[in-house]
């Protein structure tokens, strides 16, 4: 194979097994073994320190919001071969595939432009479409500690696009992966993948790992049967060092590299002109200061960048560069017995993205972001019970100015096993780059369906629009009784003000404005039982109900439909966890999904099954089987909009899948 993607695959696949030949394998301790001995009780989970609340380290049980953590087992044993693949197991979450290789995450409704994911604390969403490419949100999964999801607003620490929630991907320190992990796979739709990673300690200050992966996937498919052509193919390798310097200092480490190409093929070719295979490559690199000179003082210093280059021929193009630093400091302030964190940042990102005969132009077709914040935050006890927390960001922004986003939040024990909470939070989402510049170069077949003049540019995008807003209420509550069972209850009402609605003016295809409210509410409950030590159950269900309406001036009749119907009323999971025999254990997932009535996907149900023997202490071989019900369903679909009122191409759907994933461990 000569392309170049397929070099990158088949690189990484030959480092994954090139370096791990029997000569390595020193028979002592397992890490395989090591997570089984370590796995979390019920009561441990809720000690698991979180940070996406309240930007510093805080128990899971005494978090003032509605948040849901996947550990590291967790999503070993759900199966999942990406990351937003194991958000599913998250209530308020919905995760639509649209393609192979492409997915759509969102909180509590809405599209995916209203979500923070971070990274190890680099944020990963583009500034031009305020977006993840989840394609390319990838890691070796073995290494991941947890993810932390955190349903709701968190603009006051996290700034704009924290709309509806923050995921925080948090990877392992590199002093808990020493020695080598081999793991590979395949079988049906996940036709093959490899990683390889090797962990060493560094000298008497220092741990470091590395790690190499490569994936195929297999093409979607239609309701007819017939392939969408959407065949993808992704190669990568990262590292991270963790140093313990004098003086109670810490430095992190990090960086990654990607390269890999997506097929893609319109499909009716008389309506839709054929589309070149999209090309991917990326970089990053991330360091991290942090001095703890207390448990209640912490200063720490964190700079990152991040490049991508996204090109698909014809269609679409964007190369992008950011660079970000951050300051951060948390001290106790006597005067007020209370905790105050305090930090701000600086964020420039520039993009060149073509121009004609691409179909999706952006006028300039280059063009720089510079983003300011500050923000603040006092956390008070409440005697021996409660604490209120409140603070606000503040961001400069080249688009609309000055944004705050405020917010104070009260948690309190009820008695030794109940906790309550309660928030009221402000949060924004800028204009993007596609609200802003976006144009459609109309050259054929795009001027006929779209109505305009062949070959001149239609331009959709506005410097006049405004944030979105969105004022949160929430309340929850939590509880556990001993090791057996933990329930987590959250409720919230979300007004919404000025979200991008698209005019009919000016003519052939309008432009976008911020003529657009909407109201949402509903509640999400989470159960874990775990009756014996070798069985746990995991049910949850959510609720989601969205009002939307245009304003009376508004020519935009789909906007709004589409976000009431794009969203699911009814929602909920199932896990189930066994371990009949030492080195057996059974994992079950059935999931429910309601009815998207824009665009019309049935609802469905859903049952992912994971069988893993371990018949030595460094090897685990695990038959994995994903959408097992049905022969292929549709999860998503593009709904009817001004800029597109002809009928969409047809649905893809996910198929039935079943592969071998074996997992080497040694050092």
């Amino acid at each position: 194979m000569d392309t170049d993607d397929q070099h990158a695959l088949n690189a990484a696949l030959a480092v994954a097994l090139l370096c791990c030949s029997p000569a390595h394998a020193a028979q002592q301790s397992l890490e395989i073994a090591q997570q089984d001995l370590t796995e979390l009780t019920l009561r441990e989970l809720l000690d698991v320190q979180v940070t996406s609340v309240s930007k510093h380290a805080e128990p899971l049980r005494e978090a003032a919001a509605a948040i849901t953590v996947i550990t590291g087992d967790e999503l070993r044993r759900s199966g999942a071969r990406t990351l937003a693949q194991a958000l599913r197991l998250v209530p308020g979450v919905q995760v639509y595939r649209t393609n192979a290789h492409s997915y759509t995450v969102t909180s509590r409704g809405f599209s995916g432009d209203k979500l923070e994911v971070l990274l190890d604390g680099r944020s990963v969403y583009s500034p031009l479409t305020s977006t993840v490419f989840w394609d390319t949100l990838d890691t070796s999964l073995n290494d991941v500690d947890r993810i932390e999801v955190t349903r709701g607003p968190g603009g006051t620490l996290w700034g704009a696009n924290a709309v509806n929630g923050v995921i925080n991907i948090v990877t392992r320190h590199s002093k808990d992966t020493v020695g080598d992990v081999l793991r590979a796979g395949g079988g049906m739709e996940e036709r093959n993948y490899a990683s390889f990673r090797s962990g060493s300690k560094v000298g008497d200050a220092g741990h470091a790992r590395f790690y190499a992966k490569g994936i195929e996937r297999d093409n979607s498919t239609q309701r007819n049967g017939q392939d969408t052509f959407d065949h993808y193919r992704m190669g990568m390798a990262g590292f991270r060092s963790d140093w313990t310097l004098a003086g109670a200092h810490e430095l992190m480490v990090s960086g990654d590299y990607h390269h890999g190409r997506e097929q893609s093929e319109d499909i009716d070719p008389n309506v839709y002109a054929r589309a070149g295979d999209t090309e991917l490559s990326g970089a990053s690199a991330l360091a991290r200061w942090t001095h703890q000179s207390s448990a209640t003082s912490e200063i720490s210093a964190q700079a990152y960048y991040n490049g991508y280059r996204r090109m698909q021929p014809d269609v679409f193009a964007e190369k992008r560069d950011t660079g970000d630093v951050a300051l951060q400091h948390r001290f106790e302030l006597a005067s007020l017995a209370s905790t105050v964190t305090w930090g701000g940042g600086y964020r420039s990102s520039h993009d060149e993205t073509g121009g004609p005969p691409n179909a999706l132009i952006f006028e300039p077709d280059s063009r720089t972001l510079e983003t300011w914040n500050a923000f603040v935050q006092v956390q008070r006890p409440l005697g021996e019970h409660g604490e209120l927390t409140a603070g606000t960001k503040l961001e400069r922004n080249e688009s609309t100015g000055l944004e705050l986003q405020p917010g104070v939040r009260l948690g309190w024990a009820l008695g030794d096993n109940l906790f309550t909470w309660g928030s009221v939070s402000r949060a924004v989402r800028l204009p993007n780059r596609l609200d802003e510049d976006a144009a459609i170069f109309c050259a054929p077949p795009l001027d006929a369906l779209l109505g305009c003049t062949p070959n001149t540019t239609a331009r959709i995008g506005s410097r006049k629009l405004e944030a979105e807003k969105v004022i949160a209420y929430e309340w929850g509550l939590r509880g556990w009784a001993a090791d057996q069972i933990t329930a987590d209850l959250a409720v919230f009402y979300n007004t919404y003000t000025g979200l991008r609605s698209t005019e009919a003016n000016p003519p052939p295809i309008g432009s976008f404005a911020n003529k657009l409210d909407a109201d949402s509410y509903g509640a999400e409950l989470s159960v874990s039982w775990a009756p014996r030590s070798w069985l746990s159950v995991r049910p949850f269900y959510s609720f989601l109900e969205i009002d939307a309406r245009p304003h009376a001036d508004s020519t935009d009749a789909n906007t709004g439909a589409n976000l009431e119907g794009g969203s699911p009323r009814h929602s909920g999971g199932l896990s189930l966890g066994l371990a009949p025999w030492p080195a057996v254990k059974v994992d079950a997932f059935a999931r429910h999904v309601g009815k998207l009535p824009r665009p019309q996907v049935p609802a469905y149900t859903e049952l992912n099954l994971r069988l893993a023997w371990r018949p030595a202490p460094t090897l685990e071989l695990a038959l994995v089987g994903a959408d097992l019900l049905d022969d292929s369903h549709a999860e998503a679909g593009a709904a009817p909009s001004s800029t597109n009122p002809n009928p969409p191409p047809p649905q893809t759907e996910v198929e039935r899948a079943v592969w071998l994933d074996v997992i080497w461990q040694w050092q």
